[in-house]
């Protein structure tokens, strides 16, 4: 299930995620994305709305909560990507204090949407974020984190 709430020119879109490579590492992807207005003579009548810019296009900001699930001990994996290029992401920025905390770490940056647009360069989107929108949302986006790691399977440290 994926997750989105859409505050003025932006999604917060929220969703389980595992990626598989050498290991497998699972939990909550949390990503900031820009979306494009649909008017009604732009599609057909009646699908006006918003659509969300694929990360290729549009992608801002990404928080990965995630855990090796694929040995035991799920050792955390937490880290941001602040920047986007050539349509994807950039490197993975580990920090402490998402470390020390990942949700709140992840919550902090979402609860100043407008900051951190500004610090992501895209500092044109900032002010068409209505503030209060987002402060309604952010228990629900919480509530959609805690679902999506609720969903990661615990590998036992002794299995």
């Amino acid at each position: 299930m994926v997750y989105a709430f859409i505050v003025g020119p932006v999604a917060i879109t929220v969703r389980y995620w595992e990626e598989h490579d050498r290991e497998v590492e699972g939990g909550a992807r949390i990503e900031v994305r820009r979306v494009a207005e649909v008017i009604g003579g732009q599609h057909r009548p009646g699908a006006a709305g918003w659509r969300i810019e694929p990360v290729a296009d549009g992608g801002l900001w990404r928080s990965d909560i995630l855990t090796v699930i694929s040995r035991p001990g799920n050792e955390a994996r937490y880290h941001h990507h602040p920047e986007f290029r050539d349509g994807d992401v950039g490197r993975r920025v580990f920090d402490p204090e998402m470390t020390a905390d990942p949700v709140g770490f992840t919550m902090t940056r979402l609860a100043d949407v407008p900051r951190l647009l500004a610090d992501v360069g895209a500092p044109e989107l900032a002010h068409q974020v209505d503030r209060a929108a987002v402060d309604a949302v952010l228990p629900a986006i919480r509530d959609a984190i805690d679902a999506c790691l609720a969903r990661m399977p615990r590998v036992p440290a002794d299995a």
